[in-house]
C-alpha cells in the first residue's frame, strides 16, 4: 500500500445544510444558532449554487441528532434514540458474512421502529435494500430517505472492506435538483419515480465475509455522519487511494492515469478496470479534487483565477474556466463574487 498523504476537506451540496437547518425549524430547535455553531451562516442556506465544507456538515447534523436525541431527526413516526445505528452495526459485525450482517442490522432496525422499515429482496442475480417510510410526508425534502440508502451502503462498504457496487438506486420522487450529487454518492443507474426507495446490487456480494470487529467499528462511528458524505469511496478501495493521491498532485497537471498506476503497483489496464468496478473513473476522481480545491480557494483565498487555475493543475484559465462552470454551473469569477460574503 502506498504512503499517502492525509486527504482534504472535500465540499457537499448545499441541499444537505439546507435541508438539516429547515429540519431544525420544524423540530423547533434554534437552527439559526446550531448553523452558527457549526461554521456556516444564514447567507448560506438556499443557495444551491453553493458547495459547503462537507466537515461542517458532519458536524452540524451531529448537533441536530444530539439537540433532538433522535437520530431520525424527526423524520419517522418513531424516535432513533442515540445509538441506535451505533448498536445496529455491533450486530452486524459480529456476523461472519454481509448476509447476515444486513439480516440481523434490518431486524434490528424492523424492531426498533416496530414497522417494516428495511427490508431485503432478490431480483434474478441483484439483491435489493428497500428502505419504507410509514408516513413520507414527514420527509418532503428526502434527506432521512438520502441519508439512509447512504448508511446502509456505507455500512456494507465498510463490513466487507470493499466497496458494495450499486447496479442501480432507486428514488420514489422526481429528480431533484441536486441531482448532479447523486452521481459521487450512489455511483450507478438511477431510477426517478420508482415505486421503491432501494439500492440494488449482486447477490454475489452476500457471501462475503465481514472483515471487521467491535476495535474497527469504534473507529467508524466516530466518522459518522462524515464517512456517509465522503462519497462512496471506502478508505479500502482503489477509489479511495487514487482520490487520495489526486489530492497530493493536484497542481500538476502532467500527472496522468500511468503516473497513478505505478504509485499503486498496477498496470493502466488494471486500474482502469478496478475504477470502473467502483463506478467511476480517473477523470471523474480528479474533477472531484479539482472542483473542491478550486471552491475552497475562491472563497478562502486571495489568490486570482489565474493562480487557482495553476493550483489545481489548469495551465490555460479559460480551460480551468470552462471545467469549473461545468461543475458547478457558474465560471469562476462569479461564482466567488456570488458567494464569497456567504462565507
Amino acid at each position: 500500500m502506498t504512503d499517502i498523504p492525509k486527504p482534504k476537506r472535500g465540499t457537499v451540496a448545499n441541499h444537505y445544510v439546507t435541508a438539516i437547518y429547515n429540519t431544525a425549524q420544524r423540530q423547533g430547535l434554534n437552527a439559526e444558532k446550531l448553523l452558527i455553531d457549526n461554521g456556516f451562516s444564514l447567507t448560506d442556506i438556499n443557495q444551491p449554487d453553493l458547495r459547503l465544507d462537507i466537515e461542517n456538515l458532519a458536524a452540524f447534523q451531529r448537533s441536530v441528532w444530539a439537540a433532538l436525541s433522535d437520530e431520525s431527526m424527526g423524520h419517522l413516526h418513531v424516535t432513533l434514540p442515540a445509538g441506535t445505528y451505533y448498536l445496529m452495526a455491533r450486530l452486524a459485525v459480529a456476523q461472519p458474512t454481509l448476509h447476515e450482517a444486513l439480516l440481523w442490522g434490518i431486524r434490528f432496525y424492523n424492531i426498533v421502529t416496530r414497522f417494516e422499515f428495511v427490508r431485503l429482496e432478490r431480483e434474478e442475480q441483484n439483491s435489493v435494500l428497500v428502505i419504507n417510510l410509514p408516513q413520507p410526508e414527514r420527509d418532503y425534502q428526502h434527506l432521512f430517505g438520502e441519508i439512509s440508502l447512504l448508511a446502509w451502503h456505507r455500512l456494507a462498504s465498510w463490513l466487507i472492506a470493499d466497496t458494495l457496487p450499486l447496479c442501480e438506486s432507486r428514488f420514489d420522487y422526481s429528480e431533484p435538483a441536486h441531482v448532479a450529487e447523486y452521481a459521487y454518492l450512489y455511483p450507478g443507474k438511477h431510477r426517478f419515480n420508482h415505486r421503491q426507495l432501494a439500492i440494488v446490487f449482486p447477490s454475489s456480494y452476500l457471501s462475503r465475509p465481514v472483515r471487521q470487529n467491535d476495535a474497527t467499528l469504534v473507529s467508524f462511528m466516530n466518522r459518522c455522519p462524515l464517512v456517509l458524505f465522503h462519497r462512496y469511496i471506502t478508505d479500502f478501495s482503489t477509489s479511495s487511494e487514487v482520490k487520495q493521491l489526486l489530492e497530493a498532485y493536484t497542481f500538476d497537471d502532467g500527472f496522468t492515469i500511468t503516473d497513478c498506476a505505478r504509485q499503486v503497483h498496477l498496470t493502466t489496464k488494471t486500474l482502469m478496470r478496478r475504477l470502473k468496478e467502483e463506478g467511476t473513473s480517473f477523470q471523474q476522481l480528479k474533477d472531484i479534487v479539482r472542483r473542491d480545491k478550486a471552491v475552497h480557494l475562491l472563497l478562502r483565498s486571495d489568490l486570482s483565477v489565474y493562480d487557482i487555475a495553476e493550483q489545481v493543475g489548469y495551465s490555460d484559465t479559460a480551460v480551468f474556466s470552462r471545467a469549473f462552470k461545468k461543475w458547478t454551473g457558474e465560471p469562476p469569477k462569479r461564482y466567488r463574487d456570488k458567494h464569497r460574503s456567504a462565507t
